[in-house]
């Protein structure tokens, strides 16, 4: 691999969100035990806990070879695009409320997303007109390995190689 990032689900506020009405929920389910022993009490506070344990356990992974990148999303899935699918890329800022509906994966009018924070994305044009945005952490770095990654040096041909030593040669004779 030339290029790894892995993200996880960093939403202060929507732990701080789940945490709270998992405790409400948990104290409505103490408070009415007595009165009522149900296990429809605890519905509520397993189901906010479930979703906790999802959130922990999501993660974006983007990793980068030679031949094409490949962006994992457990538990969702991953895809694999080959460089030569890809027409275009390049790293911006985006909104994901705006125009993504919000982080995960999503599909919008921009195109389809990856992200799980953040408001910077490396932006995927593809040669069928699709277009997949992949959230980043560190969109410095990843912009400087896309444009050389997209645009490597060019390699010497033969004739590149003839017309160097030809010019050699002649500006050798000249002095």
């Amino acid at each position: 691999m030339l290029y790894k990032e892995s993200q996880k689900f960093n939403h202060w506020w929507l732990w701080l969100l789940n945490l709270s009405i998992f405790a409400g929920l948990l104290y409505i389910a103490y408070r009415d035990w007595n009165a009522v022993p149900t296990m429809e009490l605890l519905i509520g506070p397993l189901v906010i806990a479930l979703v906790m344990i999802l959130l922990a356990t999501l993660e974006l992974r983007t990793a980068i070879s030679k031949d094409g990148l490949e962006v994992k999303f457990w538990p969702l899935g991953r895809k694999r695009i080959f460089k030569s699918e890809i027409k275009r890329a390049f790293v911006r800022k985006y909104s994901p409320l705006g125009e993504f509906g919000g982080w995960g994966y999503r599909v919008g009018s921009a195109g389809k997303a990856f992200n799980m924070y953040g408001s910077q994305g490396l932006q995927l044009e593809m040669q069928n007109g699709d277009r997949l945005l992949i959230g980043t952490q560190r969109p410095e770095e990843l912009a400087e390995f896309i444009k050389d990654w997209l645009e490597p040096e060019d390699e010497l041909t033969d004739e590149m190689v003839s017309l160097k030593l030809k010019e050699l040669n002649e500006n050798s004779l000249e002095s």
